[in-house]
């Protein structure tokens, strides 16, 4: 018996195969896989080389700065993004990853150049490079760039919301659904999801007297999209706030005008100031700064 707990103790009980040891010390996130991660991690640097092709040994195109973008469906997708790009140790990626691998591909990069990235939860900017579910936004030497992005917020005046006042946070998320319902089934089939929510009549704290101007306000209405290059939020209509659905977007401008949205792609850059209107009833104040 002696002999066999002497065995068992100098040789502990291997784990299933596949499977990685434990962290020595509390600080990895539960229910994240290291090898996913570092999957990750080399996904992401194998799609930015791929994107930057065109740059090889081009000293004519230094690149001043890189924007990465990747939807994210939920947030153990964002936290699995996070540890890929080693976020809470800022500069680790940029300098000690993503660096050398660009600088063996003699892709011109210049002194000080940048690296960002973003979590999106819908849609990828069309501006970007893309491949599957990451796209890469390039800032070439003596383009603007915005480094420090504005922040937005949406006043109710009119209709009945899920929250009085939303902030339009571009470091979280570039694109903001408007709509009646957190998470409608349109007509298609699709289940949609907004982010400035009126209530809808199925709600249990919809109030008909404060809710009346949701009655008229779609199910996919709107969304404010934000332009990182210019660091401006435009408002454009979605299917179900077109004339065609028996919906209108209009905005009372700042300056007094009034801007009716009846084209889909054609956008409104909105100011500080300026009044959403929905439906012809329910109002949304949007301020930037």
């Amino acid at each position: 018996m002696i002999k066999f707990l002497k065995r068992l103790l100098s040789n502990p009980t291997p784990a299933p195969s596949g499977t990685e040891p434990g962290p020595a010390s509390g600080h990895t996130q539960p229910g994240l896989s290291i090898p996913a991660t570092r999957t990750r991690r080399e996904e992401i640097i194998r799609f930015i080389i791929n994107g930057l092709k065109p740059y090889i040994d081009e000293k004519a195109h230094t690149i001043a700065g890189l924007r990465l973008y990747v939807l994210c469906t939920d947030k153990e997708q964002e936290e699995i993004l996070e540890v890929a790009l080693c976020t809470d140790t800022p500069g680790m990626f940029q300098k000690d990853h993503l660096e050398r691998k660009l600088v063996n591909n003699f892709i011109q990069l210049s002194t000080g150049w940048f690296f960002e990235y973003h979590p999106v939860k819908d849609k990828l900017p069309d501006y970007c490079i893309t491949q599957g579910a990451m796209g890469l936004e390039v800032i070439r030497r003596g383009q603007d760039l915005v480094q420090h992005y504005s922040i937005a917020r949406l006043q109710v005046l009119a209709g009945q919301t899920e929250q009085p006042q939303y902030e339009l946070n571009p470091q979280k998320q570039l694109k903001f659904n408007i709509g009646r319902t957190s998470h409608p089934k349109l007509s298609s089939g699709k289940i949609h999801t907004n982010d400035i929510v009126f209530w809808g009549q199925d709600d249990p704290l919809f109030d008909a007297q404060k809710a009346a101007p949701n009655l008229h306000v779609s199910r996919n209405h709107a969304y404010i999209q934000y332009n990182p290059q210019l660091d401006k939020f435009f408002l454009f209509p979605d299917k179900g706030g077109l004339p065609e659905n028996g919906n209108k977007t209009r905005i009372y401008t700042a300056d007094d005008k009034i801007k009716s949205l009846n084209v889909p792609g054609v956008a409104h850059e909105l100011q500080s100031g300026d009044q959403i209107e929905l439906g012809g009833a329910a109002i949304l104040v949007f301020t930037q700064g």
